[in-house]
């Protein structure tokens, strides 16, 4: 999978050019935003080894579900449903779980189940450092406009209540961590 591959796909499942533009270029921001946090982790940590091609592609990738389900009422279906697109085209599960996994700081099985969320009930929790810093540079992300954590991780307490801020702030603090060599 290479960037030409990603947006051919990205194209293919757009409702309409606009759609396409706008995932795109929310995607390219996270792209570059990704690609700058994992260097700076990789100068920090000569023992973490991150595939920069991968994050390259993979955050074109990550919002394809928006096609189907647009931020509104049903957006938290998003991630399931680009990694049904993903599945469908036969791509890498490494691309299928950034999906599946970028929402906040992942969803876990406890929450579907006590939120009565309209997801299959499992775990999508980002695990790979590579899903980590996609995740990060996604939620400082709305389009391609950057918000500060604080902003990110109030935004999430106030959507999705206290265990979605306070996961949303532990990633971040072990991306910044990393980025600082802490």
């Amino acid at each position: 999978m290479d960037e030409k591959s990603a947006i051919q796909i990205l194209r293919k499942y757009a409702a309409s050019e606009r759609d396409f533009d706008k995932v795109l270029i929310h995607s390219r921001a996270v792209q570059k935003l990704a690609l700058d946090v994992a260097q700076r982790i990789s100068e920090q940590n000569n023992h973490i080894k991150i595939d920069m091609e991968f994050i390259k592609t993979a955050s074109l990738l990550h919002d394809i579900g928006r096609f189907s389900h647009p931020p509104g009422k049903e957006t938290i279906k998003h991630g399931v449903a680009g990694a049904d697109i993903l599945r469908n085209e036969g791509i890498d599960e490494r691309y299928i779980r950034v999906c599946e996994r970028h929402l906040g700081a992942g969803i876990p099985k406890a929450d579907i189940l006590k939120n009565n969320l309209p997801l299959p009930p499992k775990d999508y929790l980002p695990e790979t450092i590579e899903e980590k810093i996609i995740t990060y540079a996604d939620n400082l992300l709305w389009g391609d406009k950057p918000k500060d954590s604080p902003t990110v991780i109030k935004r999430f307490t106030d959507e999705l209540g206290e265990n979605a801020g306070r996961r949303v702030k532990k990633l971040h603090d072990e991306i910044e961590d990393m980025m600082q060599g802490r």
